[in-house]
């Protein structure tokens, strides 16, 4: 503690060195880049710089999983702009990406599910080799320490990330929507790490948090100041800076190569051109990184035109495919003692929390305000919102067909704002979720300045298949609602689909449809030849330039049916270990 602990070990841009082994770009949005810059160095074999446009910054309001949250923090690790206006949709939405190291795993919910296996599965099946669910179960445990409590043999036992489950519900709403997703037909899915559980069902969440209540970012597991205090010799870590594009040559043998990165402070006295002597991994995210590829040449040659920038290799994938998974909330009133609200009502209830929080670790500002999730099939669901029995064939969480095409959520809070709220209740929200969307939208250039935000065209729900899952969502949501009232349970409609028609459910959607942040698939590991270009191979190399990979989750093949967190640490780990396989 201050005055006693040494500061964290950051270089400004002018004081980096001119040429690295490795250079990260990004240590922020896609949290992938404190994991490679932990794994790249820890050796001591690799000089290694990190570029993050971000800071440090690590307080008891950052550690602190409630206070550190988007929506409930001080902003100062988010970056926040909007999309495109949305030409279906009629609306632009407020995009958010983590600003700082640990980028959104500092302001994120936490919920840490890996996925079924089908989802891997089919990711090899369609000419993936090395992406298998066997292939990335060693990273996802390789990343992980589990604390418990469900059983831990399909989690990982010695990871720098510490994730955990409770046995207890902190919201008696949550207890109550689990019972109620029981009696309503769901399966219980006692761990969704393990391959043995259905892929369709309700389960209780697992969060990235310490044992001490601590939330777990990237930034915070993988390089602490301990560890970065104590690497100055291999790993420079370079806040404050905003890698602007990256400088490529061409070889005698005609090869493109990737030679270095042009970094600039962010207060733009400063610029530096560094060299990569091995190789520079993008790491900036699915909105940020097909921009950097893009302001260098590398990217769809009539939209580089158009934007003044030298063609280098026309790359169509670049920016394509953008994928988000997408939520409508519901919202009810609920008994306040069984809601965050009630912290806002009652301030002896604040204080309470506060002191079980400081002194046991517990309570609600843990943040585990998504306590239940239920994942299912739009195709069987009754009209009713009733989920059909599920066959043998339909639990084989194997099977790439039972993937889920959406959820919900249960929440212990929900939006205290509008007409028929009573204030003096608690809120409750099942918040209904797109997790297998088929629309896509693209990244493109607002101009050729690298501190500007992108355009992003989202393009939500352009797919009719998407309206359909978010209507099943919909239903379900109205009957796990029902069905806790016939439990007995103290539940009044707030803001709920007026009835379950397609034409009043679509209503209800499209006022109130919202992002999750989940943004991805924008630089897709796919063939260049393919239906929809890609533009890194299996090993997450740039097709057609040398040394350069990427590391984040634009190169999913498609948004993946779970909260992408957990993947994401695995895609790294994988990725760090191809690179040093490469350079043993």
């Amino acid at each position: 503690m201050w005055p006693f602990s040494n500061p964290y070990a950051q270089r400004a841009v002018d004081k980096v060195a001119s040429e690295y082994d490795f250079i990260i770009v990004g240590g922020g949005n896609a949290l992938t880049g404190c994991v490679l810059a932990r794994r790249l160095s820890e050796g001591g074999n690799h000089t290694v710089l990190l570029v993050e446009r971000g800071d440090a910054g690590d307080s008891w309001l950052n550690r602190t999983p409630l206070t550190s949250l988007h929506h409930w923090s001080d902003g100062k690790h988010s970056n926040v702009f909007d999309s495109a206006t949305d030409s279906g949709l009629g609306r632009p939405f407020s995009l958010i990406t983590g600003l700082g190291l640990g980028g959104s795993t500092q302001i994120n919910g936490g919920q840490y599910t890996c996925g079924a296996p089908a989802e891997y599965n089919a990711w090899s099946k369609e000419g993936r080799p090395g992406w298998g669910y066997q292939d990335l179960k060693p990273y996802f445990d390789k990343s992980e320490t589990w604390l418990g409590p469900v059983p831990k043999e399909w989690h990982g036992s010695s990871g720098p990330l510490k994730v955990r489950s409770f046995k207890h519900y902190e919201y008696g709403s949550s207890e109550k929507a689990a019972n109620a997703a029981g009696h309503l037909g769901f399966l219980p899915i006692l761990d969704m790490h393990s391959p043995l559980e259905p892929s369709i069902g309700w389960n209780k969440m697992q969060f990235a948090v310490d044992a001490n209540g601590s939330r777990q970012s990237s930034f915070r597991a993988y390089l602490p100041g301990s560890f970065v205090n104590s690497m100055t010799e291999s790993l420079h870590v370079c806040t404050k800076a905003v890698a602007a594009k990256l400088e490529l040559s061409r070889q005698k043998d005609g090869e493109l190569r990737a030679d270095s990165v042009e970094v600039h402070s962010v207060n733009g006295r400063h610029v530096r051109v560094v060299k990569a002597r091995k190789e520079i991994i993008l790491t900036s995210g699915a909105l940020r990184t097909p921009q950097i590829l893009m302001l260098s040449g590398i990217g769809p040659q009539e939209h580089l035109e158009k934007m003044g920038i030298e063609v280098v290799r026309h790359a169509p994938g670049v920016g394509a495919h953008l994928q988000d998974h997408i939520w409508v909330a519901t919202s009810y009133n609920c008994p306040l003692s069984d809601s965050m609200w009630a912290m806002f009502r009652w301030p002896q209830t604040l204080v309470a929390q506060l002191y079980k929080y400081l002194r046991h670790g517990a309570g609600w500002f843990l943040c585990t305000t998504v306590e239940v999730e239920i994942f299912g099939i739009s195709a069987f669901v009754h009209a009713d919102g009733k989920p059909e029995a599920l066959s043998s064939q339909s639990k084989d969480p194997f099977d790439p067909a039972n993937r889920p095409d959406y959820a919900v959520m249960t929440c212990g809070i929900a939006d205290p704002r509008g007409p028929g709220i009573d204030r003096s209740k608690g809120f409750f929200g099942l918040n209904c979720a797109l997790m297998n969307p088929k629309s896509t939208g693209r990244v493109a250039l607002r101009s050729r300045n690298p501190m500007e935000t992108p355009i992003c065209e989202m393009s939500y729900l352009s797919s009719h298949q998407d309206w359909a899952a978010l209507r099943a969502s919909l239903r379900v949501s109205v009957a796990l609602a029902h069905q806790m009232q016939t439990d007995g349970y103290p539940l009044d409609d707030v803001k709920v689909p007026g009835a379950l028609d397609d034409d009043t459910l679509d209503g209800f959607i499209k006022a109130g449809v919202e992002t999750m942040y989940h943004y991805s698939s924008s630089c897709r590991m796919a063939p260049e030849a393919d239906s929809l270009p890609g533009v890194v191979d299996h090993e997450l190399r740039v097709h057609g330039v040398a040394n350069l990979r990427i590391s984040d989750a634009s190169i999913f093949p498609s948004v993946p049916a779970t909260h992408p967190q957990a993947l994401i640490y695995a895609v790294a780990e994988k990725c760090a270990d191809m690179i040093l396989k490469t350079y043993a």
